[in-house]
């Protein structure tokens, strides 16, 4: 039982050493992009906006 619980144990510390580190990245990653596309957007928006007698569909 001893030998389970070890191994069960060595288990999780790999997975929590591993893959928790690859997902924080990963998540920081979409997070960046996504804040990058929100700024990009809210500049072109605005841009039009000053721009009197402009069309306002999307390119």
């Amino acid at each position: 039982m001893t030998d389970q619980l070890n191994h069960v144990l060595s288990l999780v510390a790999h997975g929590l050493l591993t893959q928790l580190p690859t997902q924080l990245l990963t998540a920081a990653v979409v997070a960046a992009t996504a804040a990058a596309w929100r700024r990009y957007t809210k500049r072109r928006a605005a841009e039009r906006a000053r721009r009197p007698g402009q069309s306002t569909e999307v390119e």
